[in-house]
């Protein structure tokens, strides 16, 4: 097993392991107002959808740099 691969595991790992800290914090509820209407979620629940979104829109950012610099490299 190469760094990368335990690196990965490591961070898929600690990923879970974070997930699962914050829905512990579902006992309070958020209103969330969207413009016209408004969402009633629990805490835990908001905050997971943030972070696993953030991590989902850098994965694609990183991947759109990598893949631009990969081509200026080539040409």
């Amino acid at each position: 097993m190469g760094w990368h691969t335990i690196f990965l595991l490591i961070l898929i790992t600690l990923t879970g392991l974070f997930s699962f800290l914050i829905l512990s914090l579902n006992s309070s509820i958020v209103i969330v107002d969207l413009l016209f209407y408004e969402i009633e979620i629990r805490l835990g629940s908001i905050l997971l959808l943030f972070f696993l979104t953030g991590i989902f829109i850098t994965m694609i950012l990183e991947i759109f740099y990598f893949l631009k610099r990969k081509r200026k490299k080539d040409d």
